[in-house]
């Protein structure tokens, strides 16, 4: 962990001189199941798996290539599979790509389901710090009815502009970014009486990013099945 941050720094001097942070981040992921009753009759272990096919939780590690104009994109991998999210800002769209699959889901970022649904989350900046590594972070807590996440960030790296995500209302990510000012070291997403996700950062790049890596292929819009939905939709590569 002490390697980690003397990157952290080492890596600061390059960033402070930005106004938004642009660049790579690389997070371990972790999760872990709350309890061994049946949901559904279904048992837990075969949800969580279902989920990470599905490419809900990411596998071992995730990382994040940011621009500096609030585009970016999500990269994990499932057995054999590259799992892209991909946020394009100008259409407020979270694309979710699997491997070869033609099908794309993509979340309008604009809600936020249980708010949308009547029940608005807390959010709130909790009164204590917690030291990862030797980074004394601030905690931002956003508790829902079915879960929590708790946001972890330190107010002297990784600083970026939160009104690039002005309309990122999922997971509340926007008001998370109004509290710190910056991206996250970690996060805890918790859903009850089910499982426990930890995403903790362990190394980030500033960098230039070539906007090539934000294209998407060209789709058409599934309306039957996006209708179904409340905040999301489906396309089809052509």
């Amino acid at each position: 962990m002490k390697n980690i941050i003397v990157f952290f720094i080492l890596m600061f001097a390059f960033e402070v001189n930005s106004q938004s942070f642009e660049g790579k981040l690389e997070y371990f992921v972790s999760t872990e199941i709350i309890g061994d009753t049946l949901v559904q009759n279904i048992s837990k272990n075969k949800l969580i798996e279902k989920l990470k096919s599905q490419g809900e939780i990411p596998i071992d590690t995730l990382t994040y290539i940011y621009s500096s104009k609030g585009d970016f994109v999500s990269i994990s991998k499932y057995g054999s599979n590259n799992i892209i999210s991909n946020y394009i800002k100008k259409n407020n769209l979270l694309y979710t790509f699997i491997g070869d699959f033609n099908i794309v889901s993509a979340i309008d970022v604009t809600i936020d389901l249980e708010e949308k649904l009547g029940n608005p989350p807390s959010v709130k900046k909790i009164n204590k710090k917690e030291k990862i590594g030797d980074l004394e972070c601030y905690i931002v807590e956003v508790k829902w009815e079915t879960g929590t996440y708790r946001y972890y960030f330190s107010d002297s790296i990784l600083k970026i502009d939160p009104e690039l995500f002005k309309d990122y209302n999922y997971d509340q990510f926007y008001a998370f970014l109004r509290i710190s000012n910056a991206l996250p070291i970690k996060i805890e997403k918790l859903t009850n009486n089910f499982f426990k996700s930890t995403y903790l950062l362990y190394s980030y790049t500033p960098q230039k990013i070539d906007k090539v890596i934000f294209s998407i292929p060209k789709m058409r819009e599934d309306r039957t099945i996006s209708n179904m939905y409340i905040n999301k939709k489906i396309f089809i590569i052509k």
